[in-house]
């Protein structure tokens, strides 16, 4: 891949005015808005996605704007093709400075009758995707002035339940990979901070096993714009976390204070859903 940045291209004035920027998962979600939002505050910004057709439809539609944004075809789980897309960014941009992982797979599903490839599959991309980009980045991003990591992960990753145990495990090491990772970098010029959301509208929730059982989590979804305005302030502040909307994340920490009776209540609740499906499909067992 040959490209380079034209002086025409500067890009638009804005809070993130001369910053570099990768954004995993970029392609839609919670990743495009976000590439979006850099973008349109000034940055230079490189986007990670498997699918290279939508990301240049997105780098187009950020360039008509004024902006810059430059498309890579990248799968996270593959660390060469990582390595490789990262260094094209820092040849082409000059440095590295901001990284926010958004990347993320859910396969929902009982534990007893899932498949250990897609728990698997999970953890590659949910987890070691951003493990990947990190180590990649990270002595680019030691050279710069000032430098953010921001990891999204999810409330699954602070309080499992029914359906989502390899989602929940991969966000679960996330979650503990980037506090350890927070410490290791205390005294540098790099932060990384984790931003926690609840249930976001993206198009992963649009599959019958979470239709069926997110009344039992309250049934409520929250924009990717809440969790774009997450990461802004992640990175402005350089909070080490941010939850989405705030003191959701909290709520669960005090759960787990009452692991019976918060279990309970779930299991109750995942428990009807179950009859209930028994009880429309007779056949089932």
């Amino acid at each position: 891949m040959h490209m380079h940045l034209s002086r025409s291209s500067r890009g638009r004035r804005g809070l993130f005015e001369g910053r570099n920027v990768i954004v995993t998962g970029a392609s839609s979600g919670i990743g495009r808005d976000v590439a979006i939002m850099f973008a349109r505050e000034g940055a230079k910004v490189a986007l990670f996605a498997r699918r290279q057709r939508l990301l240049r439809r997105i780098a187009d539609d950020i360039v008509n704007d004024g902006g810059i944004g430059i498309p890579f075809g990248c799968d996270v789980t593959d660390g060469t093709q990582v390595q490789r897309s990262v260094k094209q960014v820092e040849e082409l941009f000059g440095g590295i400075d901001v990284v926010v992982n958004s990347a993320g797979i859910a396969i929902p599903g009982r534990f007893y009758t899932s498949q250990v490839k897609d728990l698997r599959r999970m953890m590659e991309v949910n987890y070691f995707g951003t493990v990947n980009v990190i180590k990649a980045a990270l002595p680019v991003m030691l050279e710069a002035r000032r430098a953010n990591i921001v990891n999204v992960a999810s409330l699954a990753g602070r309080r499992a339940g029914a359906n989502l145990s390899g989602y929940s495990a991969s966000k679960f090491a996330l979650i503990g990979f980037t506090e350890a990772l927070r410490t290791e970098l205390f005294g540098t010029r790099i932060t990384a901070s984790l931003v926690v959301p609840g249930t976001v509208d993206t198009s992963m929730l649009e599959n019958p096993e979470w239709q069926s059982t997110s009344w039992v989590l309250g049934n409520l979804k929250i924009p990717p714009a809440w969790v774009t305005c997450g990461v802004a302030v992640a990175v402005i502040v350089g909070l080490a976390e941010v939850e989405v909307p705030p003191g959701i994340a909290t709520a669960q920490k005090i759960a787990t204070l009452f692991p019976d009776l918060t279990a309970a209540w779930m299991g109750f609740g995942y428990m009807v859903v179950d009859l209930l499906g028994r009880w429309a499909s007779p056949g089932l067992r």
